[in-house]
């Protein structure tokens, strides 16, 4: 066994890409149940909801713990990006008080912006290379499967 830092950069990037890609799962099992079932109940709504502001808050939650590890330089731009980095998490908990059309809307122009600062991140060099191609695929499929719940709900 190696010690080859590139190889645990890898192994890294692949347990990411599988770990997001299997998190997309329950967004398109839940988007395609909501679409499909035209049931109305309110468990089967909350749960793309749901999943939706625990996926975002987690994004956040990437953005958190990236500005506490950062460079050590330029303190005030990462206190910046540690206190926007909390509003993914309120922006999903506000979802849960709203109508579930409303609610899945809002977490697509969420889920869009947040990949608009990760990716904008990713070009500055704050965030790894991988990491734009990764949320790139990763918002697109979400946001989909989002608006595929929507037009369930309507």
């Amino acid at each position: 066994m190696t010690n080859d830092p590139n190889n645990t950069d890898d192994q890294m990037r692949l347990a990411a890409w599988v770990l997001a890609v299997g998190g997309l799962i329950p967004f398109w099992a839940l988007a395609l149940f909501l679409f499909a079932a035209d049931s109305g109940e309110l468990y089967e709504r909350l749960a793309l909801v749901g999943y939706g502001a625990t996926i975002l808050a987690f994004l956040g939650g990437i953005r958190w713990g990236a500005a506490i590890t950062g460079p050590r330089g330029a303190q005030g731009a990462r206190r910046v990006v540690l206190a926007l980095s909390v509003l993914p998490s309120l922006a999903g908990w506000l979802t849960l008080l709203m109508p579930a059309f409303t609610a899945l809307i809002v977490l697509i122009g969420c889920f869009v912006a947040q990949w608009v600062w990760d990716f904008r991140s990713v070009r500055s060099g704050a965030l790894p290379s991988w990491f734009g191609p990764l949320r790139t695929v990763i918002t697109l499929g979400a946001v989909v499967a989002l608006l595929i719940g929507a037009l369930g709900v309507r």
